[in-house]
Protein backbone atom coordinates (compact mmCIF):
# COMPACT_ATOMS: atom_id res chain seq x y z
CA UNK A 1 0.00 0.00 0.00
CA UNK A 2 1.53 3.43 -1.05
CA UNK A 3 2.16 6.29 1.51
CA UNK A 4 0.01 8.53 -0.73
CA UNK A 5 -3.49 5.91 -0.14
CA UNK A 6 -2.48 5.58 3.42
CA UNK A 7 -2.95 9.24 3.49
CA UNK A 8 -6.67 8.62 3.22
CA UNK A 9 -6.58 6.01 5.75
CA UNK A 10 -8.41 6.49 8.85
CA UNK A 11 -7.88 5.00 11.82
CA UNK A 12 -10.97 3.36 13.73
CA UNK A 13 -11.10 5.97 16.72
CA UNK A 14 -11.12 8.45 14.43
CA UNK A 15 -13.13 7.30 12.00
CA UNK A 16 -15.85 6.91 14.81
CA UNK A 17 -14.75 10.79 16.11
CA UNK A 18 -15.81 12.28 12.88
CA UNK A 19 -19.50 10.22 12.55
CA UNK A 20 -20.32 11.50 16.00
CA UNK A 21 -19.71 14.86 14.94
CA UNK A 22 -21.53 14.54 11.74
CA UNK A 23 -24.23 12.90 13.90
CA UNK A 24 -24.06 15.83 16.72
CA UNK A 25 -24.56 18.72 14.15
CA UNK A 26 -27.48 16.51 11.92
CA UNK A 27 -28.99 16.44 15.24
CA UNK A 28 -28.25 19.90 16.34
CA UNK A 29 -29.81 21.63 13.04
CA UNK A 30 -32.57 19.10 13.99
CA UNK A 31 -33.17 19.69 17.33
CA UNK A 32 -32.12 23.70 17.49
CA UNK A 33 -33.48 24.33 14.00
CA UNK A 34 -36.31 26.96 15.31
CA UNK A 35 -34.49 28.34 18.16
CA UNK A 36 -30.65 27.96 17.52
CA UNK A 37 -29.73 29.50 20.36
CA UNK A 38 -26.84 32.00 21.12
CA UNK A 39 -23.08 32.13 21.74
CA UNK A 40 -20.56 34.47 22.95
CA UNK A 41 -17.34 34.01 23.07
CA UNK A 42 -14.99 36.82 24.64
CA UNK A 43 -11.34 36.76 24.90
CA UNK A 44 -9.20 39.82 26.30
CA UNK A 45 -10.94 42.90 24.12
CA UNK A 46 -11.47 40.36 21.32
CA UNK A 47 -15.71 39.27 21.31
CA UNK A 48 -16.97 36.68 19.02
CA UNK A 49 -21.14 36.29 18.48
CA UNK A 50 -22.95 33.28 17.30
CA UNK A 51 -25.75 30.76 17.17
CA UNK A 52 -24.64 27.40 18.33
CA UNK A 53 -25.63 25.78 15.35
CA UNK A 54 -22.74 27.95 13.09
CA UNK A 55 -20.22 27.73 16.16
CA UNK A 56 -20.67 23.94 15.96
CA UNK A 57 -20.24 23.89 12.60
CA UNK A 58 -17.55 25.90 12.36
CA UNK A 59 -15.23 23.67 15.49
CA UNK A 60 -15.92 20.62 13.45
CA UNK A 61 -14.26 21.93 10.03
CA UNK A 62 -11.79 23.64 12.18
CA UNK A 63 -10.94 20.22 13.74
CA UNK A 64 -10.90 18.77 10.35
CA UNK A 65 -8.41 21.29 8.83
CA UNK A 66 -6.31 20.52 11.82
CA UNK A 67 -6.71 16.71 11.20
CA UNK A 68 -5.60 17.20 7.91
CA UNK A 69 -2.66 19.47 8.34
CA UNK A 70 -1.21 16.63 10.96
CA UNK A 71 -1.94 13.56 8.85
CA UNK A 72 0.01 15.61 6.00
CA UNK A 73 3.07 16.13 8.15
CA UNK A 74 2.85 13.11 9.30
CA UNK A 75 2.68 11.24 5.31
CA UNK A 76 5.69 13.64 4.62
CA UNK A 77 7.67 12.63 7.66
CA UNK A 78 6.68 8.92 7.03
CA UNK A 79 7.92 9.14 4.00
CA UNK A 80 11.26 10.59 4.82
CA UNK A 81 11.72 7.91 7.33
CA UNK A 82 10.47 5.03 4.45
CA UNK A 83 13.10 6.18 2.43
CA UNK A 84 15.76 6.44 4.96
CA UNK A 85 15.16 2.63 6.05
CA UNK A 86 15.16 1.71 2.33
CA UNK A 87 18.24 3.71 1.69
CA UNK A 88 19.70 2.06 4.77
CA UNK A 89 18.89 -1.60 3.46
CA UNK A 90 20.13 -0.60 0.22
CA UNK A 91 23.52 0.19 1.09
CA UNK A 92 23.82 -3.61 3.35
CA UNK A 93 22.43 -5.37 0.24
CA UNK A 94 25.12 -3.88 -1.72
CA UNK A 95 27.56 -4.66 0.79
CA UNK A 96 26.10 -8.53 1.04
CA UNK A 97 26.61 -8.40 -2.97
CA UNK A 98 29.55 -7.59 -2.31
CA UNK A 99 30.83 -10.14 0.41
CA UNK A 100 28.96 -12.93 -1.98
CA UNK A 101 26.15 -13.31 0.63
CA UNK A 102 23.90 -13.88 -2.47
CA UNK A 103 20.65 -14.53 -0.38
CA UNK A 104 20.91 -11.91 1.86
CA UNK A 105 21.64 -9.46 -1.02
CA UNK A 106 18.30 -10.51 -2.94
CA UNK A 107 16.54 -9.39 0.44
CA UNK A 108 17.21 -6.53 1.22
CA UNK A 109 17.61 -5.18 -2.42
CA UNK A 110 14.50 -6.67 -3.61
CA UNK A 111 12.46 -5.08 -0.30
CA UNK A 112 13.82 -2.74 0.14
CA UNK A 113 13.22 -1.21 -4.17
CA UNK A 114 10.09 0.51 -4.44
CA UNK A 115 10.76 2.78 -1.56
CA UNK A 116 14.16 3.82 -2.54
CA UNK A 117 14.99 6.69 -4.71
CA UNK A 118 17.04 4.16 -7.55
CA UNK A 119 14.97 0.97 -7.83
CA UNK A 120 16.33 0.27 -11.08
CA UNK A 121 19.67 -0.04 -8.89
CA UNK A 122 17.97 -2.45 -6.31
CA UNK A 123 16.63 -4.40 -9.13
CA UNK A 124 19.40 -4.97 -11.21
CA UNK A 125 21.73 -5.76 -8.40
CA UNK A 126 18.98 -7.94 -7.28
CA UNK A 127 18.82 -9.49 -10.18
CA UNK A 128 22.59 -10.64 -10.15
CA UNK A 129 22.33 -12.13 -6.16
CA UNK A 130 19.62 -14.00 -7.84
CA UNK A 131 21.92 -15.34 -10.87
CA UNK A 132 24.76 -16.16 -8.51
CA UNK A 133 22.27 -18.52 -6.62
CA UNK A 134 21.34 -19.99 -10.19
CA UNK A 135 17.88 -18.46 -10.02
CA UNK A 136 17.47 -17.86 -13.75
CA UNK A 137 13.84 -17.13 -13.26
CA UNK A 138 13.88 -14.60 -10.95
CA UNK A 139 16.79 -13.03 -11.97
CA UNK A 140 14.13 -12.70 -15.15
CA UNK A 141 11.72 -11.20 -12.93
CA UNK A 142 13.60 -8.36 -11.31
CA UNK A 143 15.03 -7.34 -14.99
CA UNK A 144 11.20 -7.14 -15.68
CA UNK A 145 10.16 -4.45 -12.81
CA UNK A 146 13.79 -2.76 -13.46
CA UNK A 147 12.43 -2.14 -16.56
CA UNK A 148 9.12 -1.20 -15.68
CA UNK A 149 10.47 1.30 -12.48
CA UNK A 150 12.84 3.64 -14.93
CA UNK A 151 12.14 4.88 -18.57
CA UNK A 152 15.12 4.67 -21.32
CA UNK A 153 16.92 1.87 -20.13
CA UNK A 154 16.17 -0.72 -22.54
CA UNK A 155 19.72 -1.08 -23.57
CA UNK A 156 21.57 -1.28 -19.71
CA UNK A 157 18.66 -3.73 -18.89
CA UNK A 158 19.16 -5.83 -22.52
CA UNK A 159 22.64 -5.51 -21.57
CA UNK A 160 22.64 -6.42 -18.15
CA UNK A 161 20.12 -9.55 -19.03
CA UNK A 162 22.75 -11.06 -21.98
CA UNK A 163 26.01 -10.87 -19.75
CA UNK A 164 23.83 -12.90 -17.18
CA UNK A 165 22.76 -15.29 -19.19
CA UNK A 166 26.25 -15.69 -21.02
CA UNK A 167 27.60 -16.30 -17.90
CA UNK A 168 25.10 -19.22 -16.64
CA UNK A 169 25.81 -20.33 -20.66
CA UNK A 170 22.54 -19.93 -22.13
CA UNK A 171 23.96 -19.29 -25.16
CA UNK A 172 21.00 -19.44 -27.75
CA UNK A 173 18.89 -16.87 -25.02
CA UNK A 174 21.69 -15.26 -24.69
CA UNK A 175 21.90 -14.52 -28.67
CA UNK A 176 18.64 -13.75 -28.55
CA UNK A 177 18.78 -10.92 -26.38
CA UNK A 178 21.77 -9.37 -28.18
CA UNK A 179 19.86 -9.83 -31.36
CA UNK A 180 17.26 -7.39 -30.32
CA UNK A 181 19.52 -4.67 -29.06
CA UNK A 182 21.43 -5.23 -32.53
CA UNK A 183 18.42 -3.22 -34.17
CA UNK A 184 19.50 0.02 -32.36
CA UNK A 185 23.02 0.50 -34.32
CA UNK A 186 23.27 4.07 -32.96
CA UNK A 187 23.14 3.04 -29.22
CA UNK A 188 26.62 3.75 -27.80
CA UNK A 189 26.77 0.17 -26.05
CA UNK A 190 26.11 -1.34 -30.26
CA UNK A 191 30.17 -2.57 -30.58
CA UNK A 192 29.77 -4.37 -26.87
CA UNK A 193 26.55 -5.81 -28.44
CA UNK A 194 28.94 -7.03 -31.41
CA UNK A 195 31.54 -8.15 -29.21
CA UNK A 196 29.49 -10.72 -27.03
CA UNK A 197 27.30 -11.40 -30.26
CA UNK A 198 31.07 -12.74 -31.45
CA UNK A 199 31.72 -14.32 -28.22
CA UNK A 200 28.09 -16.39 -28.11
CA UNK A 201 29.08 -17.68 -31.86
CA UNK A 202 32.30 -18.62 -30.85
CA UNK A 203 30.84 -20.82 -27.89
CA UNK A 204 27.75 -22.01 -30.01
CA UNK A 205 30.89 -23.07 -32.75
CA UNK A 206 28.55 -21.29 -35.04
CA UNK A 207 31.08 -20.26 -37.86
CA UNK A 208 28.58 -19.08 -40.61
CA UNK A 209 27.11 -16.21 -38.85
CA UNK A 210 30.69 -15.55 -37.57
CA UNK A 211 32.27 -15.04 -40.47
CA UNK A 212 28.99 -12.72 -41.27
CA UNK A 213 29.63 -10.76 -38.77
CA UNK A 214 33.56 -10.35 -39.13
CA UNK A 215 33.27 -7.18 -41.13
CA UNK A 216 31.16 -5.29 -38.71
CA UNK A 217 33.74 -6.74 -35.70
CA UNK A 218 36.45 -4.99 -37.90
CA UNK A 219 34.54 -1.70 -38.31
CA UNK A 220 34.16 -1.59 -34.24
CA UNK A 221 37.83 -2.03 -33.70
CA UNK A 222 36.34 -4.00 -30.88
CA UNK A 223 39.28 -6.39 -30.41
CA UNK A 224 43.07 -5.86 -30.32
CA UNK A 225 44.92 -6.90 -33.89
CA UNK A 226 45.91 -10.74 -31.98
CA UNK A 227 42.02 -10.92 -31.04
CA UNK A 228 40.84 -10.54 -34.17
CA UNK A 229 43.22 -12.71 -35.85
CA UNK A 230 42.02 -15.44 -33.59
CA UNK A 231 38.62 -15.00 -34.23
CA UNK A 232 38.55 -14.82 -37.84
CA UNK A 233 40.98 -17.99 -38.00
CA UNK A 234 38.27 -19.67 -35.99
CA UNK A 235 35.52 -18.91 -38.25
CA UNK A 236 37.49 -19.82 -41.28
CA UNK A 237 38.79 -22.96 -39.89
CA UNK A 238 35.21 -24.05 -38.95
CA UNK A 239 33.93 -22.95 -42.75
CA UNK A 240 36.69 -25.02 -43.86
CA UNK A 241 35.28 -28.18 -41.96
CA UNK A 242 31.68 -27.80 -42.56
CA UNK A 243 32.72 -28.15 -46.31
CA UNK A 244 33.32 -31.61 -45.42
CA UNK A 245 29.57 -32.58 -44.98
CA UNK A 246 29.31 -33.51 -48.67
CA UNK A 247 27.32 -36.71 -50.02
CA UNK A 248 30.80 -37.56 -51.92
CA UNK A 249 34.19 -36.53 -51.66
CA UNK A 250 33.96 -34.93 -54.90
CA UNK A 251 30.68 -32.91 -53.40
CA UNK A 252 33.25 -31.95 -50.37
CA UNK A 253 35.98 -31.08 -52.82
CA UNK A 254 33.56 -28.84 -54.47
CA UNK A 255 32.56 -26.88 -51.14
CA UNK A 256 35.90 -27.26 -49.74
CA UNK A 257 37.37 -24.96 -52.93
CA UNK A 258 34.16 -23.04 -52.69
CA UNK A 259 34.41 -21.73 -48.75
CA UNK A 260 38.54 -21.21 -49.43
CA UNK A 261 37.40 -18.52 -51.74
CA UNK A 262 35.11 -16.54 -49.70
CA UNK A 263 38.45 -16.46 -47.11
CA UNK A 264 40.25 -13.15 -48.10
CA UNK A 265 43.13 -13.25 -49.48
CA UNK A 266 44.92 -11.69 -46.31
CA UNK A 267 43.64 -14.79 -44.84
CA UNK A 268 44.70 -17.18 -47.08
CA UNK A 269 48.04 -16.26 -46.30
CA UNK A 270 48.00 -17.30 -42.79
CA UNK A 271 50.09 -20.16 -41.95
CA UNK A 272 47.31 -22.14 -39.90
CA UNK A 273 44.37 -21.54 -42.50
CA UNK A 274 46.77 -22.56 -45.40
CA UNK A 275 47.72 -26.02 -43.20
CA UNK A 276 43.72 -26.18 -42.58
CA UNK A 277 42.54 -26.28 -45.98
CA UNK A 278 45.82 -27.96 -47.66
CA UNK A 279 45.79 -31.23 -44.96
CA UNK A 280 41.19 -31.30 -46.09
CA UNK A 281 42.57 -31.14 -50.04
CA UNK A 282 45.03 -34.20 -49.13
CA UNK A 283 42.52 -36.13 -47.33
CA UNK A 284 40.28 -35.60 -50.37
CA UNK A 285 43.24 -36.84 -52.68
CA UNK A 286 43.62 -33.28 -54.15
CA UNK A 287 47.39 -33.31 -53.90
CA UNK A 288 48.25 -31.21 -56.67
CA UNK A 289 46.07 -28.73 -55.60
CA UNK A 290 47.18 -28.95 -52.07
CA UNK A 291 51.37 -29.12 -53.12
CA UNK A 292 50.55 -25.77 -55.25
CA UNK A 293 48.97 -23.84 -52.80
CA UNK A 294 51.66 -24.51 -50.51
CA UNK A 295 54.51 -23.53 -53.14
CA UNK A 296 52.86 -20.28 -53.77
CA UNK A 297 53.30 -20.26 -49.78
CA UNK A 298 56.96 -21.41 -49.13
CA UNK A 299 58.11 -19.27 -52.65
CA UNK A 300 57.58 -15.91 -50.50
CA UNK A 301 57.50 -16.99 -47.33
CA UNK A 302 58.85 -19.15 -44.23
CA UNK A 303 56.79 -21.79 -42.17
CA UNK A 304 58.16 -24.99 -40.53
CA UNK A 305 54.83 -26.49 -40.29
CA UNK A 306 53.83 -25.83 -43.92
CA UNK A 307 57.68 -27.13 -44.91
CA UNK A 308 56.76 -30.51 -42.91
CA UNK A 309 53.58 -30.35 -44.36
CA UNK A 310 54.88 -30.13 -47.95
CA UNK A 311 57.09 -33.10 -47.33
CA UNK A 312 53.32 -35.20 -47.76
CA UNK A 313 52.39 -33.89 -50.35
CA UNK A 314 52.32 -36.43 -53.95
CA UNK A 315 51.87 -33.66 -56.49
CA UNK A 316 52.11 -33.93 -60.32
CA UNK A 317 56.13 -33.66 -60.44
CA UNK A 318 57.24 -35.62 -56.94
CA UNK A 319 61.26 -34.87 -58.50
CA UNK A 320 60.65 -31.14 -59.32
CA UNK A 321 59.39 -30.78 -55.71
CA UNK A 322 62.73 -32.70 -54.63
CA UNK A 323 64.74 -30.21 -56.69
CA UNK A 324 63.02 -27.10 -54.97
CA UNK A 325 62.88 -28.32 -51.71
CA UNK A 326 67.15 -28.72 -51.74
CA UNK A 327 67.07 -25.64 -53.27
CA UNK A 328 65.77 -24.21 -49.68
CA UNK A 329 68.69 -26.25 -48.43
CA UNK A 330 70.95 -23.34 -49.09
CA UNK A 331 70.16 -20.86 -46.72
CA UNK A 332 68.43 -23.62 -43.81
CA UNK A 333 71.68 -26.39 -43.84
CA UNK A 334 70.06 -26.94 -40.30
CA UNK A 335 66.53 -26.69 -40.65
CA UNK A 336 64.90 -30.11 -39.26
CA UNK A 337 61.41 -29.69 -40.47
CA UNK A 338 63.05 -29.11 -43.77
CA UNK A 339 65.60 -32.46 -43.37
CA UNK A 340 62.64 -34.01 -42.35
CA UNK A 341 60.68 -33.28 -45.56
CA UNK A 342 63.21 -33.67 -47.76
CA UNK A 343 64.04 -37.21 -46.54
CA UNK A 344 59.87 -37.81 -47.40
CA UNK A 345 60.46 -36.53 -50.97
CA UNK A 346 62.75 -38.66 -51.28
CA UNK A 347 61.09 -41.73 -50.60
CA UNK A 348 58.33 -40.11 -53.10
CA UNK A 349 61.46 -40.39 -55.78
CA UNK A 350 62.59 -43.87 -54.59
CA UNK A 351 66.03 -42.24 -53.46
CA UNK A 352 66.46 -45.08 -50.87
CA UNK A 353 70.14 -43.80 -49.58
CA UNK A 354 69.32 -39.93 -49.52
CA UNK A 355 66.09 -40.59 -47.34
CA UNK A 356 68.05 -41.82 -44.77
CA UNK A 357 70.63 -39.61 -45.33
CA UNK A 358 68.10 -36.43 -45.20
CA UNK A 359 66.81 -38.27 -41.69
CA UNK A 360 69.59 -38.59 -40.12
CA UNK A 361 70.80 -35.11 -40.43
CA UNK A 362 67.10 -34.17 -39.22
CA UNK A 363 67.65 -36.27 -36.15
CA UNK A 364 71.09 -34.86 -35.66
CA UNK A 365 69.56 -31.17 -35.73
CA UNK A 366 66.58 -31.77 -33.37
CA UNK A 367 65.13 -34.92 -32.57
CA UNK A 368 62.01 -36.12 -32.98
CA UNK A 369 59.25 -38.76 -32.96
CA UNK A 370 58.88 -38.39 -36.91
CA UNK A 371 61.65 -38.64 -37.80
CA UNK A 372 62.52 -41.51 -35.10
CA UNK A 373 59.70 -43.63 -36.83
CA UNK A 374 60.35 -42.59 -40.40
CA UNK A 375 64.41 -43.53 -40.63
CA UNK A 376 62.82 -47.32 -38.46
CA UNK A 377 60.40 -47.30 -41.02
CA UNK A 378 62.95 -46.89 -44.02
CA UNK A 379 65.41 -49.13 -41.67
CA UNK A 380 62.63 -52.19 -41.89
CA UNK A 381 62.46 -52.25 -45.22
CA UNK A 382 65.76 -52.12 -45.82
CA UNK A 383 66.31 -55.22 -43.56
CA UNK A 384 68.08 -53.44 -40.71
CA UNK A 385 65.64 -54.45 -38.07
CA UNK A 386 68.04 -53.90 -35.39
CA UNK A 387 68.65 -50.39 -36.11
CA UNK A 388 65.08 -49.93 -36.81
CA UNK A 389 63.72 -50.92 -33.92
CA UNK A 390 65.83 -48.49 -32.17
CA UNK A 391 64.59 -45.78 -34.22
CA UNK A 392 61.24 -46.69 -33.25
CA UNK A 393 61.88 -47.18 -29.52
CA UNK A 394 63.38 -43.43 -29.48
CA UNK A 395 60.21 -42.53 -31.59
CA UNK A 396 58.35 -44.00 -29.14
CA UNK A 397 60.03 -42.70 -25.78
CA UNK A 398 59.35 -38.99 -27.31
CA UNK A 399 55.56 -39.08 -28.22
CA UNK A 400 53.33 -37.35 -25.68
CA UNK A 401 51.69 -39.77 -24.70
CA UNK A 402 54.21 -42.17 -23.18
CA UNK A 403 54.00 -45.30 -21.86
CA UNK A 404 53.99 -46.00 -17.93
CA UNK A 405 56.88 -47.30 -16.42
CA UNK A 406 55.62 -51.30 -15.68
CA UNK A 407 57.26 -54.58 -15.43
CA UNK A 408 58.54 -56.44 -18.63
CA UNK A 409 60.28 -59.66 -19.04
CA UNK A 410 63.63 -59.52 -20.06
CA UNK A 411 65.12 -59.42 -23.21
CA UNK A 412 66.56 -62.61 -24.84
CA UNK A 413 70.37 -62.64 -24.66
Amino acid sequence: MSSLLRFFVLKPSTLIFFVFGVALVVWAFVILGEDPGYLLLRIASVTLESNILVAAVSLLLLIGMLFICYRTLEWAFDGKRSQRRANKKTTRGLVALAEGNWSSAEKLLSKSAKKNDTPLVNYITAAQAAHEQGKDDQRDEYLRQAHESTKGVDVAIGLTKARLQFESSQWEQCLATLMVLKNNDRSPSYAYVIKMMAEVYVELNDEDHLVELLPEIKKQKIFTKDEFLSISLQGYRGLLRQSLRGASPEEELNQLRQSWIMVPKKMQNTPLLLTEYCSHLIALNANADAEKALLAFLKKDWDDSLVALYGTVKGDDVAKQLFLAEGWLKERPSNAKLLLTLGRLSLLNSQWDKARDYFEASLESRQSAAAFGELGRLLSHLGNHKSSNENFQKGLAMMSDRLPDLPMPELPM
